[in-house]
């Protein structure tokens, strides 16, 4: 990587967390119903950080053809209950720069439910996955925190932006942001 880009402890976290993904997939794959273009995590509504939409951008900047199918919107998804960037099949149209929250989706999670009066640490993972599995008894090295990656997203986005570390966007708006 560059020096002095401002994106390398950002994507250095990105390939930190496909990493872990892609060792977990490989331990586990018959837990896994993960496959191009399952989008049962896909949800609407997604937010993402400043870092993350410049990343975005700046890849859709590179690629105009991308950019022009999402904005077109004649070979997309377009479903209520699903992300607004996936094609007709399916598919995550700017799959190669997903979020960090749509890099988790599939894998085990934890978080810290300090409201929780039995175990402060929830687990959850796509219904697809792990069926039958009690996600308690997976290894922590199974298990992506959630709170760990969170809380290193968010020191990343504050260097790269201070004034907007604490901003969120709509990931479904980024294309339009550039039209």
């Amino acid at each position: 990587m560059e020096k002095n880009n401002p994106y390398t402890n950002y994507t250095q976290l990105l390939e930190k967390v496909d990493e872990m993904f892609r060792r977990v997939q490989s331990r586990h794959q018959d837990k896994f119903s993960c496959r191009k273009g399952c989008h049962g995590c896909c949800a609407a509504g997604l937010t993402v950080s400043n870092v993350e939409v410049r990343w975005i951008e700046r890849w859709l900047s590179d690629n105009p053809s991308r950019l022009q199918k999402i904005l077109d919107g004649e070979k997309m998804l377009r479903h209520p209950h699903f992300c607004e960037l996936l094609d007709e099949e399916g598919q995550c149209s700017i799959y190669e720069v997903r979020p960090l929250i749509c890099r988790s989706h599939g894998m085990p999670i934890s978080w810290k439910d300090e409201e929780a009066s039995a175990d402060p640490e929830s687990r959850d993972v796509c219904p697809l996955n792990f069926t039958g599995v009690d996600l308690n008894s997976l290894d922590q090295s199974d298990v992506i925190s959630i709170d760990h990656v969170n809380v290193l997203l968010s020191l990343i986005n504050r260097a790269f932006d201070e004034k907007l570390a604490n901003e969120r966007y709509a990931l479904s708006e980024i294309p339009n942001r550039m039209s």
